[in-house]
């Protein structure tokens, strides 16, 4: 099977969710020693960005080639978003040297006459009002709603977002598949006692300590989650909490709300932690809290949970459909909720101890080996189906 690879997510320092995905998935598909011919697809234009970073296709074995593709033209405001994607239409004729394209986002860039695959994350750009209201939004809409009509199949990462995509864009249910996320083999409830005793003498993680990871975005939901969190450390005053994502803290209206509620004292700001030190964080952390409104998938919830660290997290489908009965759930929009969840977790260690082993048997159940499996079997399958038509 010959495949080609969108390489954008693959070139770039900037990590996130789609990024972990490729690289993870690509870094399955390198041990098949040979079995299939890789193509990555690297833009003419992407070398001279400034996030450009080579190191993950440079590492590649002899049967994945780097291709040269011409750039896409790129939105720009004086054009409509409709110009934009009529300009970036699929090339007439032509037969592409591989048998199957896939992006490991909802980005298709311009190829013809193969079958294309993409995965859709989730659907804030069209479900999360924050998100939808932006100009990026708007544009990310188009976006997908162009790519699921062009694909000849659509990857969820999970039921949550399968069922968004079939509901908002009329998919018929056979064009779309689940793959759920795998877990970065950093995350696991293994120690690293040097790096411990660094995190203590850098954060003082020697203290009890409730772990939030993310930025200071709206979906975080931080605007909700805070004022519980205050009612949590006033009723225990040796307790601390962490805060870890990649804001530079002192500039978030959370950092200053902190402030104005004179908690700076009892709140430690890490910004954009490496794996290995967030895993650090969970394994060291009395519990971690995700009161996200919206989640694709829920990958801290993952995480913890491998780190064998409790989890109180709000009660959405995506994270039910991750973490089953390995947490404590909580409504992400109820302070009342939030707070007698997270105090509950607090007073109570045996309930903490049942939750870490819970969490480790069910986070042991999402391996990178597996998806990667899977989205091989699902372009074999699509290349068939194509071929009988």
């Amino acid at each position: 099977m010959k495949i080609a690879i969108y390489a954008a997510p693959l070139v770039t320092r900037h990590i996130t969710g789609i990024e972990q995905l490729a690289r993870n998935i690509v870094a399955q598909w390198v041990t098949l020693a040979g079995q299939h011919t890789f193509f990555i697809l690297l833009e003419d234009h992407l070398p001279y960005h400034r996030d450009f970073d080579s190191s993950v296709i440079d590492a590649l074995p002899a049967n994945f080639h780097i291709t040269r593709i011409h750039p896409e033209r790129r939105f720009s405001t004086m054009e409509s978003i409709e110009g934009f994607l009529r300009r970036n239409a699929p090339r007439p004729g032509g037969k592409e040297p591989w048998d199957i394209l896939h992006s490991f986002s909802a980005w298709l860039p311009r190829v013809s006459g193969v079958p294309m695959v993409h995965t859709i994350h989730d659907l804030s750009c069209e479900l999360d009002p924050h998100v939808r209201r932006t100009h990026e939004g708007a544009m990310q809409r188009e976006i997908h709603r162009t790519a699921v009509r062009r694909a000849s199949r659509t990857i969820a990462v999970s039921q949550q977002t399968r069922d968004d995509i079939i509901a908002l864009y009329k998919v018929p249910q056979t064009r779309v598949d689940i793959i759920h996320n795998g877990i970065n083999p950093t995350f696991t409830r293994d120690p690293d006692a040097e790096l411990h005793q660094q995190l203590i003498e850098h954060f003082h993680t020697d203290r009890r300590y409730i772990l939030m990871v993310g930025s200071d975005i709206p979906r975080r939901n931080y605007q909700r989650v805070w004022p519980a969190m205050v009612r949590v450390l006033r009723a225990h005053p040796r307790l601390q909490l962490i805060l870890a994502g990649r804001n530079r803290w002192n500039q978030t209206a959370l950092y200053h709300r902190i402030s104005a509620d004179g908690f700076l004292g009892r709140v430690t700001f890490i910004e954009s932690p490496s794996d290995k030190v967030l895993a650090q964080l969970y394994r060291d952390a009395m519990l971690t809290c995700c009161g996200s409104s919206f989640e694709g998938f829920g990958l801290s919830v993952l995480e913890a949970m491998a780190c064998g660290c409790a989890v109180a997290c709000s009660d959405m489908m995506s994270l039910r459909e991750l973490a089953g009965d390995a947490v404590l759930y909580f409504s992400h929009d109820e302070e009342d909720s939030m707070a007698e969840a997270i105090s509950s977790l607090v007073d109570d260690p045996e309930f903490r101890r049942q939750l870490r082993q819970r969490g480790l048997q069910r986070s042991s159940e999402f391996t990178w080996e597996h998806s990667g499996r899977q989205l091989l079997t699902i372009l074999e399958n699509t290349i068939t189906a194509n071929q009988k038509h």
